[in-house]
């Protein structure tokens, strides 16, 4: 019988605490490292910075406490409050069977109070009292504040089972508990920050630990919602193929439609921002969602559905959208389409091929899918997620489906990804001898050539990759005989070679040559260097080590801005780290410019765009740290006393050998015709592939994420140099640290030595004890400090490199 919404109004949803009436299956979200890690580093933070507490937190602090006394008995109700529902999310959860929920939160408590512990025992010197932190009669302040970190970290953990008011109401008490923690005096501001970032860091330490649960609503959620948007069905199921963000449901009409229903919950914990942004934007996954809101997503998938279809596109039907009084947003498509592709098959290569491709008429299939993609590229879509499993035949006519990642006025980089995609699908179905044959005679030689840079396995979709890799077909083949097909030669990727006995060596020559440096040094004095050691803030040249990794996020952005097309960011970040590798490994330039050009090739970008924009990030740091070298020397007493006595000879005889060297190559080139032509071919190529690039600036976001990452790489280094410097007892302004930075970064790229092994290690111990730093203790702080930010990311970039040649990403 139909379902209508007269029938559903007895199953409403009612009050409820859990988002599903049972327990879900669990899994490790990225959500929760991301968690993990900011809130750790903000417990770092925090913990340098609170003592002594820093004026601005005690005036706010003062500020509160001075509030009238008669609120007092209001402050001691609500300090109490975030205890008071953590006690009932537990109680309730035990009463009701769902112990797995009770079990994470107590877990969470404990790990906070280890937090607590540690932290309180790190900042105040003293192990901090639980009776103190609990007792809110007029004693000291607690530092951080118990009474944050321990029913955070249980409401924390217990949130992603939790509906979304219940999760409103749980941080709403928590901010008012902290407020009230403030008003009473039991905890600083400080303390109270560092109470919920332990809370945090607990939370997502267990869920990383025992997994959570992904918040979707049951089938009776569903049942109703669609009820309530006025779509009466006669059956309802979950669907086989499953999207991270949302939940497919499969439905059957009154009329015995088809119908698909994308759910984006309100409850649903995977639908949040932090998931959003991790697929978005450090995955930049192909065909992930866009935007952060769940009506927004479901507007935009109807949007284009009904775009393809106006463009003739066979693909669904939008039935309704809309958001439900649970706030539940829904988007219903009736389906008449079958799919080529069956979900979770297994796929080996004598399964891969599909029989309505490979019969007599499976060029003419191949050819039929071209032009679905010519007609929907025509209307200015591109799909995003081009595979075999977003097609579908219906009457022997092709369509696609799914529009969820596509985009309206879209860009030429997108046009080519869904090119090479929709190829890579026509290989899988039908044989590589076929899809070659389709793709010369649906795409001439030109479109070809323009899209065979991005035949790489970035611009195919997850599934793609794990298609290519079960069927054990090699792209870099697969290019060659496309271009071959087209009478072109393929785009050749620049070879990288491993380091040597030899690169080792110039390595550690420079490095032995800082130790004779300093010991040089008048009056220095290494019992003085080894009692430094000895009586150094170990938790301080922690955070500094810390603090001197997050550089190279800063200059994996700046990296974005300078690329011509858009780019995920966590391969760009292990990128940086593997320039670290290949800078240690391989201390030439060449090396660092053939790694960036072969993953730039590898993204699809050709040649000289590559090199253009690798040059253009470089010359963006330079222009930064010129720009904040002649603002510290306008605006700061700073002053640049160099010594660098009269070069003019030196300096004229370099420049003669330089014009001889341009002159001799110049009436080489010219006077070979063939060389001739080969060179200004070249040159004009390489110009207008770098002109493409320049032409992107004209954007406000990639100048702000090129010139602004490569400003907070130069502010993070210098606040790492700060940071050791503090731990061995000596303080230095931060202006001056930074000027001191920059500085020895502009020598040392002068000067030709690998890495600046050596002659920055020297420059920054001058630099401080120019500035006051006792010779022992800056000599300690540097060495720490090149470790930390030179010699010990190798470690980490070679791993990062082997990841990304095992995902061929080089």
């Amino acid at each position: 019988m139909p379902t209508t919404a007269h029938e559903l109004e007895p199953i409403s949803r009612g009050v409820r605490l859990f988002s599903h009436a049972h327990a879900q299956p669990r899994a490790r979200r990225a959500t929760d490292v991301l968690l993990l890690g900011v809130s750790l580093f903000g417990l770092l933070v925090v913990g340098l910075v609170a003592e002594p507490e820093p004026g601005y937190s005690v005036a706010l602090t003062a500020l509160l406490v001075a509030l009238p006394h008669a609120l007092d008995g209001l402050w001691r109700v609500f300090v109490d409050m975030p205890f008071v529902w953590a006690a009932v999310v537990f109680v309730v959860a035990v009463v009701r069977g769902r112990r797995s929920i009770a079990r994470d939160m107590l877990l969470a408590v404990a790990v906070a109070i280890l937090f607590w512990l540690l932290l309180g025992r790190t900042v105040t010197g003293e192990w901090p009292s639980l009776r103190d932190a609990i007792d809110i009669s007029d004693l000291p302040p607690v530092f951080p504040a118990a009474r944050i970190a321990v029913p955070g970290a249980a409401l924390i953990a217990a949130s992603p089972h939790l509906v979304r008011p219940a999760r409103r109401l749980g941080r709403w008490l928590l901010a008012i508990g902290a407020f009230s923690t403030i008003a009473l005096a039991i905890s600083p501001l400080y303390g109270v920050i560092a109470g919920v970032l332990s809370a945090a860091a607990a939370a997502a330490a267990v869920h990383l630990v025992v997994g959570s649960s992904g918040g979707r609503p049951s089938l009776d959620d569903v049942q109703y919602a669609l009820a309530e948007l006025g779509v009466p069905i006669t059956d309802l199921g979950v669907a086989d193929r499953q999207d991270a963000g949302q939940f497919a449901v499969t439905a059957t009409g009154v009329d015995g439609s088809d119908l698909i229903v994308k759910v984006y919950g309100r409850d649903a914990h995977y639908a949040a921002v932090l998931s959003t942004v991790q697929r978005t934007i450090w995955l930049r996954r192909p065909g992930s969602p866009v935007g952060f809101g769940r009506l927004r997503q479901v507007e935009h998938e109807a949007l284009l559905t009904l775009l393809a279809r106006q463009a003739g596109i066979f693909t669904d039907t939008v039935v309704t959208a809309g958001v439900t009084a649970a706030d539940d947003a829904l988007l219903v498509l009736s389906r008449t389409g079958t799919e080529l592709v069956e979900p979770n098959r297994v796929v080996t290569p004598e399964t891969a091929t599909d029989p309505r491709f490979v019969g007599p008429d499976g060029t003419d299939r191949i050819r039929e899918l071209w032009d679905v993609v010519a007609r929907l590229h025509g209307a200015g879509i591109a799909h995003g997620q081009l595979d075999e499993d977003h097609v579908v035949m219906h009457d022997a006519r092709l369509g696609l489906i799914d529009f969820r990642g596509a985009s309206v006025a879209a860009t030429d980089a997108q046009f080519r990804s869904d090119e090479v995609q929709a190829f890579v699908a026509t290989v899988v179905l039908g044989g590589s001898d076929r899809a070659i044959a389709g793709f010369v005679e649906a795409r001439g030689s030109d479109q070809i050539a323009a899209s065979l840079p991005y035949l790489q396995p970035a611009a195919l979709t997850p599934d793609q990759r794990r298609m290519v890799r079960s069927l054990d077909i090699d792209l870099d083949d697969l290019r060659d005989d496309v271009a071959a097909a087209i009478g072109l030669d393929a785009p050749k990727l620049v070879q990288l070679r491993r380091f040597s006995v030899g690169s080792v060596v110039r390595v550690a020559l420079p490095l032995l040559a800082v130790f004779f440096l300093v010991s040089a040094l008048a009056g220095f004095d290494w019992n003085e260097f080894v009692e430094s050691l000895q009586d150094a803030n170990w938790w301080l040249v922690a955070t500094g080590a810390i603090v001197a990794q997050l550089p190279r996020i800063a200059q994996a952005v700046a990296t974005l801005g300078a690329a011509p097309i858009p780019l995920p960011l966590g391969p760009v970040y292990a990128l940086q780290l593997a320039i670290s590798y290949v800078n240690l490994a391989i201390p030439t330039a060449a090396a660092r410019i053939a790694v960036n050009v072969r993953f730039f090739q590898r993204q699809g970008v050709p040649a000289g765009a590559a090199l253009a924009t690798g040059a253009l990030d470089g010359v963006s740091g330079f222009i930064v740290q010129a720009t904040l070298l002649v603002s510290l020397l306008l605006f700061t007493p700073l002053a640049l006393d160099l010594d660098i006595g009269d070069p003019a000879s030196d300096a004229a005889n370099l420049l003669g050998v330089i014009l001889a060297v341009v002159a001799v190559a110049a009436v080489v080139v010219v006077s070979i015709r063939k060389l001739r032509s080969f060179v200004a071919g070249w040159i004009r190529r390489i110009a207008e592939e770098a002109w493409s690039v320049l032409r992107g600036l004209k954007s406000p976001r990639r100048l702000a994420m090129l010139f602004g990452g490569n400003l907070a790489a130069e502010l993070i280094f210098a606040a790492a140099l700060g940071i050791f410097v503090l731990a061995f007892g000596s303080s230095v302004p931060f202006e001056e640290l930074l000027f001191i930075n920059m500085c020895v970064s502009l020598l040392s790229g002068l000067i030709p030595v690998p890495g600046g092994i050596g002659v920055t290690e020297g420059g920054l111990i001058f630099g401080l004890t120019s500035v006051g730093v006792p010779q022992e203790a800056a000599f300690a702080a540097v060495i720490l400090y090149r470790l930390s930010t030179f010699y010990l990311p190798p470690i980490w970039g070679f791993f990062s490199l082997r990841w990304l040649e095992k995902n061929t990403y080089l």
